[in-house]
């Protein structure tokens, strides 16, 4: 029974590819009631996926970001920021797809995965279009998380709340291996 297991893993990277990141971004929007809107971006997202026989449903692995390498226009709302979402605690938020499922024949996908983020981990599903071009798979996937969801209280100043919905943007460009 061992050998059998150890030839089906054995078999499996033998059709498994990585893929690496060449690229990649999470932006993420919110905003104050009656204010401005607050739209930070972090420009290091990293990537540890693999693609079987370059089939888009077949990827799995995960992504994560450093939290402290978010920055938006406002040096002060980002260390407000900072202090709220308790970087020296929780210094990464990290992705992992555990399934990718086709909705069309547009490369529109739905990919599942488990967010952790604060300290919590969340089941989270979000829209995607994903499509292999050339030599490289790029991904645009969009999703919304509620900062309450996570255990974080929207920082308020007199009347004023940051608003509890985050609308994520990530965007990913990978080589094929």
């Amino acid at each position: 029974m061992k050998k059998i297991a150890i030839l089906a893993m054995f078999a499996f990277t033998l059709f498994a590819s990585e893929l690496e990141l060449k690229s990649g971004y999470v932006a993420a929007h919110t905003q104050m009631v009656m204010d401005s809107t607050i739209d930070p971006t972090n420009n290091s997202l990293q990537a540890s996926l693999t693609i079987q026989n370059g089939d888009i449903t077949t990827i799995k692995g995960k992504f994560w970001v450093e939290m402290s390498l978010f920055s938006s226009d406002n040096i002060d709302r980002d260390k407000n920021m900072y202090k709220e979402i308790e970087i020296d605690k929780f210094k990464m938020a990290t992705y992992v797809i555990s399934s990718i499922e086709k909705i069309d024949d547009k490369d529109n996908y739905t990919i599942n995965g488990a967010l952790n983020f604060h300290g919590i981990s969340k089941n989270i599903s979000t829209k995607a279009k994903i499509k292999i071009q050339n030599s490289e798979l790029v991904l645009e996937a969009n999703s919304m998380i509620l900062m309450s969801d996570f255990g974080i209280k929207a920082p308020c100043m007199v009347f004023m709340c940051v608003r509890d919905q985050v609308d994520l943007l990530i965007k990913a460009t990978f080589l094929n291996k």
